[in-house]
């Protein structure tokens, strides 16, 4: 091993190692070092000393979609470059009035709302590839000395809950979660420290490594700005582009500037209208998980992007980054994995105790009662469906679909184990609807088209448990932005106090600290870390946007967990080098969430046929095809909470069957 990677720590025998479907590759490496005990919150929990083995969530490594989750998934010889062949399933004899595809947001949804509407007793099952539940909205936990500490390792909080349609509301209401007060609880890092923002300028870009206390590029103080180490060219510009007022569309309307910034990419507008220097493009950090030459400049201005404030344009409202939906948002500790958690309690009391939302949030769930015979509800986990067909023959017209629907699945990865196969009255697909056509390769053709036209933008967040955060104390930070890096910011991650939460004061305790991309978590919107996973070969700029997204994800599912260990640990000695920081030492555990089918997208004025003639392919992909529906955030195009839920309840009510006493055709 080189010296520089035994300085790092990369030979450490941290908690790093990736679990198969729920088995670690490195067994010895299964729980976090040091003391571990078990943390039973307020009333306590039922499952004794917890274990990566038998708890998800404290699984570390490579996590979101993890190895063995997919590869024997129908399509992913796309990937992978294999054919999909496997035997006739063995009918395990269960049968289901519902059985979901997806144990996601939606599909936990879609079994909430089908119980409510059909009562305790239906039989209900849900089967998802992952070996935990709630999809994206995952919960990172970690155990040192004795402290709990846990983090959202991917959806992250419920934008502007008082726009939401009453369905969805009506659910979140029902699971006991007062979103009318976002600003509940205590802060989490409560510290006699004054902790500002920082910059980190590394050697590899800018000739020596330096940090810049108290500013980023989004907000240049004129010290700021003095001590970057760019040409003055690029400083002028920065300044003029994150602080200017001028007006680059003189003597244009309002809605015509609106139709300008339609018509071209925000990297186009940087360059060519308020004519920055290349190097500027590094500080804007892409617009959510785009980059700016897959953004129109309209989304820009949209999503609160600098070099607009001089149009006179009305700020957009209803934008996520704005201040109304900011004020409005709702975040619970672990991000929506908390919504996921209280689902799953409702529709099986026995995996997590009972009590308010804010008292069970330190209480771990029973994965054991998940799967249970004797459960109305069950959600089996690591098992990824790889056909989904109607038994029998279609009826006739004008009679009622009363046919059956085989759900084959394999079982924690498959490797040529046997298939397995249950029954149901009805199935919500509350998977990607990009692998639905494999599912289901009866449905029409031009539903099958509709469907493969939603491609998602890769995403990632990881989280690493540090042994304490001394050296942030040292320094006086508490977030590092790290422009034209592999991750873009890195720092403390302490959500607000709810139930036996315990805050975090003394430099001593461990803490969670959060890489990211940037100021977004798109990939894409971080050209460096692109650039790693995609061997230098990124896509031209301009590039169709779906295609982007293809190559992004094919890098991600290759590019193996050491990579991004190796740049935490760099960036993280690199930053907070003068202090008594040692990543061989105080770097205890690493997880990185990895999703290469992240954020469902809608339409992209640059790429894709858009306005008044034409039809937008979700509302064909979306309808419903004999007894099974379709359930996802790609069935809005909009990858929220909101959409997710809101179209498990419109995925469940086209179940039913209807008779209006009139045809849609005859």
């Amino acid at each position: 091993m080189k010296g520089e990677d035994r300085d790092l720590g990369m030979s450490c025998p941290i908690s790093r190692r990736d679990f198969m479907q729920g088995v670690a590759a490195i067994s010895a490496t299964a729980t976090v070092p040091g003391t571990v005990k078990a943390f039973t919150g307020n009333g306590g929990s039922p499952m004794g000393e917890p274990t990566a083995a038998d708890y998800p969530p404290l699984r570390t490594g490579m996590r979101g979609d993890p190895p063995g989750s997919f590869e024997a998934a129908p399509g992913m010889n796309l990937i992978l470059g294999r054919g999909d062949n496997f035997p006739e399933p063995e009918f395990t004899g269960e049968t289901y009035d519902l059985v979901v595809v997806g144990g996601g947001l939606s599909g936990l949804a879609a079994a909430y709302f089908y119980r409510k509407r059909m009562g305790a007793s239906a039989r209900i099952l849900v089967i998802d590839n992952l070996d935990d539940f709630g999809g994206h909205a995952k919960r990172n936990e970690f155990i040192h000395d004795g402290r709990q500490l846990f983090a959202a390792g991917g959806s992250d909080y419920l934008v502007a809950p008082p726009t939401w349609p009453r369905e969805a509301i009506g659910l979140i209401e029902d699971l006991g979660i007062d979103w009318r007060h976002p600003g509940y609880g205590e802060p989490g890092l409560q510290s006699s420290h004054k902790l500002q923002a920082a910059t980190f300028f590394r050697k590899e870009v800018y000739g020596r490594d330096k940090l810049v206390i108290g500013s980023t590029p989004s907000n240049p103080t004129p010290e700021f700005l003095a001590q970057m180490p760019v040409s003055e060219q690029v400083k002028s510009d920065l300044a003029r582009l994150m602080l200017g007022k001028t007006d680059y569309f003189p003597g244009l309307t309002s809605e015509e500037k609106y139709a300008r910034l339609h018509s071209m990419s925000y990297r186009d507008y940087l360059l060519n209208v308020v004519k920055v220097h290349t190097d500027v493009l590094a500080y804007t950090q892409g617009v959510w998980c785009l980059g700016n030459d897959m953004a129109s400049a309209w989304l820009a201005f949209f999503r609160g992007k600098p070099g607009f404030a001089g149009l006179g344009l009305d700020p957009p409202d209803m934008s996520p980054e704005g201040k109304k939906s900011e004020s409005e948002d709702f975040h619970m500790p672990a991000g929506n994995s908390d919504v996921a958690r209280l689902i799953v309690r409702s529709l099986i009391p026995d995996a997590l105790p009972g009590g308010d939302y804010r008292q069970v949030e330190t209480l771990r769930v029973n994965y054991a009662a998940l799967d249970v015979a004797s459960s109305p509800t069950r959600i089996r986990l690591s098992s990824i469906v790889v056909r989904t067909r109607h038994l029998g023959a279609a009826p006739r017209q004008f009679q009622p679909d009363t046919r059956e629907v085989e759900v084959a699945y394999v079982k924690d990865g498959y490797k040529g184990g046997k298939v397995q196969s249950v029954r149901a009255a009805n199935v919500v697909m509350a998977c990607m609807n990009n692998v639905v056509p494999f599912l289901c390769p009866e449905m029409p053709e031009i539903q099958k088209t509709a469907l493969l036209d939603a491609v998602r933008a890769a995403n990632q967040q990881t989280n690493v448990l540090f042994r304490n955060w001394e050296a942030f104390a040292r320094l006086g930070v508490s977030h590092i932005t790290c422009p034209n890096s592999f991750y873009g910011t890195f720092g403390i991650s302490a959500p607000r106090l709810m139930g036996a939460m315990k805050p975090i004061r003394d430099p001593s305790e461990p803490v969670i600290v959060s890489f990211g991309t940037g100021a977004n978590s798109g990939i894409l919107s971080n050209p460096v870390m692109m650039s790693v996973l995609t061997g230098g070969k990124n896509p031209a700029p301009g590039t169709d946007m779906d295609d982007q997204f293809r190559a992004c994800r094919r890098g991600l599912l290759k590019t193996p967990f050491e990579t991004f260990e190796r740049a935490i640990r760099t960036q993280a000695a690199a930053a907070l080098a003068g202090t008594s920081f040692d990543p061989a030492r105080d770097i205890v555990a690493i997880t990185v969430n990895r999703w290469p089918h992240g954020f469902a997208t809608g339409r992209n004025v640059l790429f894709d046929k858009t306005g008044g003639n034409t039809v937008a392919p979700y509302l064909i992909a979306t309808r419903k095809w004999g007894r099974i529906t379709i359930a996802n955030s790609d069935a809005a195009r909009v990858g929220l909470a909101t959409t997710a839920i809101q179209e498990a309840w419109r995925a469940v009510s086209d179940l039913e069957q209807r008779d209006y006493g009139y045809y849609e055709t005859f």
